[in-house]
């Protein structure tokens, strides 16, 4: 494919992200499935070593000037892009920090959470089996936080991955071991959480297999972005929540 010397990058619309530095993933999954006149622009935020509460304390820090940073792109959305944040920080954090996103840059904001929240409810599912490749101890966080949140969580799993550097390594078949240690019977969705996870490849046989909705963090990210732009009908390769 040539590109012509006056192309205009995301003249449809630009998708800003906010991303952990360890994340080698979000990026080259967005970018490999965008519809033709959007783009991705990425501001990162500093987390390394291993994956602790402290860390993600610690990066939170950084999202205010990481919002002022991306915002002078002059995206269109604006989404936060780490999900255990959503599992470590206080109730509510996503709901008041995506607003207080919104109000410092003029433009709509979401986060891992906010765009899997809205996946959940337009498909209208509430019984999860979920798979994460969190520490046992912040996994550990997880159900409840979905119990919380009037969902039924019927099974879960974890890769135990305490180095952040090694989430984005996860291939097809460490991914399967942990799709094995799941029990989808009687669940309505399956859900793959982290956005340093790799899952793109693999959501339409994943559904195939088990014949229920897969939402990754990335997928649902990408779906409520484009949802805002009024164009996610243009996605089609990555299961029923496009469709």
């Amino acid at each position: 494919m040539t590109i012509g010397a006056n192309a205009v990058y995301g003249k449809r619309g630009r998708i800003g992200l906010i991303v952990p530095a360890n994340n080698a993933v979000i990026e080259p999954e967005l970018w490999s499935v965008l519809p033709q006149g959007f783009s991705v622009h990425a501001t990162r935020i500093l987390a390394k070593g291993d994956l602790t509460p402290a860390a993600i304390r610690r990066m939170e820090r950084d999202t205010d000037a990481a919002v002022e940073q991306i915002a002078a792109t002059g995206v269109d959305v604006i989404a936060y892009c780490d999900m255990v944040t959503t599992f470590i920080m206080q109730a509510q954090w996503n709901e008041t920090s995506m607003q207080r996103f919104a109000q410092a840059s003029g433009v709509a904001c979401i986060s891992a959470w906010t765009a899997l929240r809205d996946a959940l409810a337009a498909l209208g599912v509430r019984r999860l089996a979920i798979g994460t490749p969190y520490p046992a101890s912040i996994h550990a966080l997880v159900p409840d936080f979905f119990r919380s949140n009037d969902f039924e969580v019927r099974s879960h799993a974890t890769l135990d991955i305490l180095s952040m550097r090694d989430v984005p390594k996860v291939d097809a078949a460490r991914l399967g071991v942990l799709l094995q240690q799941l029990d989808v019977r009687d669940c309505e969705a399956l859900l793959l959480l982290a956005t340093d996870l790799p899952t793109f490849a693999r959501i339409p046989a994943i559904e195939t297999e088990y014949g229920i909705p897969v939402l990754t963090s990335n997928q649902t990210i990408l779906w409520r972005a484009l949802s805002e732009l009024g164009s996610a009908a243009e996605v089609g390769c990555l299961g029923r929540l496009f469709s």
